[in-house]
């Protein structure tokens, strides 16, 4: 007789988090390694907001906080992130077209939702953010992996011959997670083709977006009066202004899509969390040469980690925003068992390449926002010395 639980099967066929896999590494005790520990396994800051954000948070009217919200957010916010979007991109985002959610993983699985049935597909670039695939998984959505170049670039071409009739929508993250890959607008521009003239979205997830080396328009997609019949936008608040525990993101979309978005966010959290959304909209108006700073030391921290590491074993597949993707130099050993030595040995916390989908093992995922200056380096010399000990 099976006495296996009556869970779901498409939540049990579901890979674990991988952060919490990590993590638990940490719990189950100290290693006796004598190195501090490098956490480069989460892209989380590693730095507080502002005093200026907590001041103005402790100012706001408990009541009037503490109360339920709109489904989609806070006028206020809407418009303002509209505005922010609109500028940013040199194009038209209106604020009908803008809904506030709970951070930019609840944008992406409510688009999902929206979008697609159990067996329909999505189109997804391996290497994927672990969430998307985990989030396509529990949906019963087929995913259809897209390799990438030896730039960690998909292939527009590539993805044209997996489109049949039940794919729905592609997927890309820029800068990418895990990569740190920034994708050209030109590129991004054929793939926003490619969904409308397939009658398909294309899922844009910007959440690094405030960490490329310029802040020339990462794309013009916003510039066609027609963008949102087939692009749907994923923003996020938690990384840009240091927030990650108050849960707000956004997605821009079509009034109509937002139309069916409320029905499932409604059932989900009812509203955003309104301390989170007071934060986001302080942080669109007043905090922009703070991000700029920010922006510039963890480019920084990754051009440092990227020379020191020029010389060695490793090899550097791709960096940028918060990510390196590093190609190990262990033939025949799993990343994941590079990543656990790592932490047991050298007290490096890291992400194998496995975790981010089929054909990762031989990469580790390296997030940087966690680091000083100084650790970056301290990082690149532990993992080389320590491939000369292995």
């Amino acid at each position: 007789m099976d006495r296996s639980p009556p869970f779901s099967t498409r939540v049990r066929a579901t890979m674990t988090s991988p952060v919490s896999e990590v993590r638990a590494w940490v719990a189950n005790g100290a290693r006796d390694h004598g190195y501090p520990l490098l956490d480069v396994s989460q892209a989380v800051p590693g730095y507080p907001p502002p005093t200026s954000l907590a001041e103005h948070l402790s100012g706001l009217d408990p009541a009037a906080i503490s109360r339920y919200g709109p489904v989609l957010g806070d006028p206020e916010l809407r418009s303002a992130l509209a505005s922010d979007l609109s500028a940013a991109y040199r194009g038209a985002v209106r604020p009908d077209q803008v809904a506030i959610t709970a951070g930019a993983n609840q944008a992406f699985c409510l688009a999902v939702a929206v979008l697609c049935e159990p067996g329909d597909r999505v189109i997804l670039p391996v290497p994927y953010y672990f969430n998307h695939d985990m989030w396509l998984s529990m949906s019963g959505v087929e995913r259809d992996y897209l390799a990438c170049s030896d730039g960690m670039l998909p292939s527009v071409e590539a993805a044209d011959s997996l489109i049949d009739d039940r794919t729905r929508a592609i997927v890309l993250v820029t800068p990418n997670n895990p990569t740190g890959a920034v994708y050209p607008p030109g590129l991004l521009s054929r793939f926003a083709r490619l969904a409308a003239d397939r009658g398909l979205y294309l899922i844009l997830d910007e959440t690094y977006r405030d960490f490329r080396t310029t802040t020339e328009p990462a794309h013009h997609l916003f510039e066609d009066p027609g963008w949102d019949r087939s692009v749907i936008h994923v923003h996020s608040f938690s990384k840009v202004y240091a927030i990650p525990g108050f849960r707000v993101g956004a997605m821009a979309a079509s009034p109509e899509m937002l139309h069916e978005v409320d029905k499932a966010a409604d059932c989900l959290t009812i509203c955003p969390n309104r301390i989170g959304q007071e934060a986001a909209r302080y942080g669109l108006a007043h905090l922009g040469p703070w991000v700029e700073s920010n922006r510039h030391a963890l480019n920084r921290r990754v051009e440092s980690f990227a020379a020191a590491m020029e010389d060695s074993p490793y090899s550097v597949a791709s960096a940028g925003g918060f990510f390196a993707y590093v190609r190990h130099p262990f033939e025949g050993v799993a990343s994941k068992e590079v990543s656990w030595r790592l932490f047991d040995r050298l007290g490096i916390l890291s992400l194998a390449g496995e975790m981010f989908g089929p054909g990762q093992g031989r990469y580790l995922r390296l997030a940087f926002a966690n680091l000083e200056d100084h650790q970056a380096t301290e990082l690149a010399r532990r993992l080389i010395t320590g491939t000369e000990a292995w």
